[in-house]
């Protein structure tokens, strides 16, 4: 099996094929739980009879239309962003690091007398330039350090008392993905929010991994007590077609024309799959699943693993490299990613249900009980 992408990515050593709802298959015929949702972007899971019949009558249409122009995919979109998040203005991209780059941009442009930007330590924000920036590994950083912008990590408690009048913008994940599933405590969201009220900074929320449902509602700013100016959305906004979006409050201001643009964004297929997943997301779309995995959490518990997480965005703590333990659960027909070196993340679509759950926590069952005994598990 040939992986073009395997050199920047790794291999999973498997190729998948097909799949319905919370599983896929693989070119051998096997089944998997999907718990891994192409980093999350799956949300409504796979052949979700409500994308596939949106993604045909949009493909009926026209497939591309210049920016300046309208489209009935376009108002509809526009139409779900007014009900889901009044008094916002938007742009839309293809992807989560595009969000950010936006945001980046906008809030730079918005204040131009502030020399200061503060993202958080463990943060996630991307890998384009501008949002590398904001990322903190710096496994990602060191080769591009002299073209990307310089960015303050701080850890979150240390945030309140360095916002100043010279910070332009504050740049939070409510819960850190890549970082080890680490939601943001509610308490801290709040003095964060007051503080940059306080002294002018635009407090940005990436929702790029937690927003569209994932970790409740449709936002999970609110959930950790952020009160932000600017959100950051993709992943699953389209239900994983290429889409993202940057939101801020109409009163921040705009950007002068022809300061920010994109070919792609806007696209009629990813603004109808947006347009729908917004609705079904206001819909409810997300209670099912986020009850299934407060089950899920408490079992695990009573493994002696260490848990957290937020709506169905759940992170363990495991006593070996992740990456052993996310190949052992493959192989035991189960996809999961890493969320730094000790920590397996699961991020189940809205379609997955208790049977899938019960397969998952036996084979992370076994896998730890392998891996405590010393066999490791893997495949």
């Amino acid at each position: 099996m040939f992986n073009p992408l395997s050199s920047m990515y790794g291999n999973r050593g498997i190729s998948l094929t097909s799949g319905n709802l919370g599983r896929v298959v693989d070119e051998d015929g096997r089944e998997y739980v999907d718990w891994f949702t192409a980093h999350g972007a799956a949300i409504f899971g796979h052949r979700d009879p409500g994308m596939v019949e949106t993604l045909k009558r949009a493909a009926e249409g026209l497939w591309a239309v210049g920016a300046g122009f309208g489209h009935p995919s376009r108002e509809a979109l526009g139409e779900q962003v007014m009900r889901a998040f009044p008094g916002m203005r938007f742009v839309l991209c293809n992807s989560g690091t595009e969000a950010l780059e936006a945001a980046l941009k906008l809030c730079v442009y918005l204040r131009p007398s502030r020399d200061r930007i503060i993202a958080l330590r463990r943060a996630f924000h991307g890998r384009t330039l501008g949002a590398l920036g904001l990322t903190f590994n710096p496994r990602y950083k060191e080769p591009f350090r002299r073209l990307i912008p310089q960015v303050e990590h701080l850890s979150p408690e240390m945030v309140p008392e360095r916002v100043d009048d010279r910070v332009a913008a504050v740049f939070v994940e409510p819960v850190q993905g890549e970082g080890g599933v680490n939601p943001l405590p509610e308490g801290l969201g709040r003095a964060i929010s007051e503080a940059c009220q306080r002294n002018g900074a635009i407090l940005v929320a990436d929702e790029v991994q937690t927003g569209m449902g994932r970790c409740g509602p449709i936002l999970a700013s609110p959930l950790v007590g952020l009160n932000p100016q600017v959100v950051c959305l993709a992943k699953g906004l389209a239900g994983g077609f290429p889409c993202g979006m940057t939101l801020w409050r109409s009163d921040l201001g705009d950007f002068a024309p022809g300061l920010h643009g994109s070919t792609y964004g806007g696209n009629p297929l990813a603004c109808a799959m947006g347009a729908y997943g917004i609705q079904r997301v206001m819909e409810g779309a997300s209670a099912g699943i986020c009850a299934v995995m407060e089950e899920f959490r408490e079992r695990v518990l009573g493994l002696g693993l260490v848990v957290r997480g937020l709506g169905s965005m759940t992170g363990v703590e495991v006593p070996v490299d992740s990456s052993l333990v996310v190949r052992s659960l493959q192989s035991k027909g189960v996809l999961a990613l890493p969320a730094g070196p000790r920590v397996v993340r699961f991020l189940p679509s809205f379609h997955a249900t208790r049977e899938d759950a019960e397969l998952v926590f036996e084979a992370l069952r076994l896998t730890v009980s392998e891996v405590s005994h010393g066999s490791g598990g893997t495949p």
